[in-house]
């Protein structure tokens, strides 16, 4: 981050010891990296307590933010069952870094079109937890569904 101060100087100003400002450099430019870009750390997803909830189909994620984009390895879950929460720790064939003050897009990706519900699926960006998380018990008790990314050459 660059930021830039000028200042105006005439002799009538003086500072409290009789200093003319004269001949001082009048722009000052401050230079300051901020180390905001951090590894992914950890990955999950969250299978609902449905019958249905859970695949049997190969998934991994996806993340990206701005043109900056990469994938787990597949499958990073192979047929998760319902009623669990996933894990997997480090990048995870994510090396590529992130900025954590942004926002991120998720993406799960399926080797099937066999449906799965999702509570909740994110990942750490070093401490920072960035996720989406959907509410499968609502007053109507309708359930979401997320959209699932089919890739059909495997």
């Amino acid at each position: 981050e660059k930021r830039t101060r000028s200042r105006t100087c005439n002799d009538s100003t003086k500072n409290i010891h009789g200093r003319s400002c004269r001949g001082d450099d009048l722009l000052q430019t401050e230079s300051i990296f901020r180390d905001v870009c951090r590894q992914v750390t950890k990955w999950w997803i969250e299978i609902p307590d449905e019958t249905y909830g859970g695949t049997t189909a190969d998934l991994w994620m996806g993340l990206k933010q701005g043109g900056n984009e990469c994938k787990t390895v597949r499958p990073t879950w192979d047929a998760p069952d319902n009623d669990d929460t996933y894990w997997r720790y480090g990048q995870y064939g994510c090396s590529n870094t992130f900025d954590i003050n942004k926002r991120v897009e998720l993406y799960l990706n399926s080797d099937s079109s066999n449906a799965v519900y999702i509570r909740s699926m994110g990942v750490f960006i070093g401490d920072n937890r960035k996720g989406w998380w959907g509410n499968p018990y609502t007053e109507k008790r309708k359930r979401y569904r997320l959209r699932l990314c089919v890739d059909t050459t495997a």
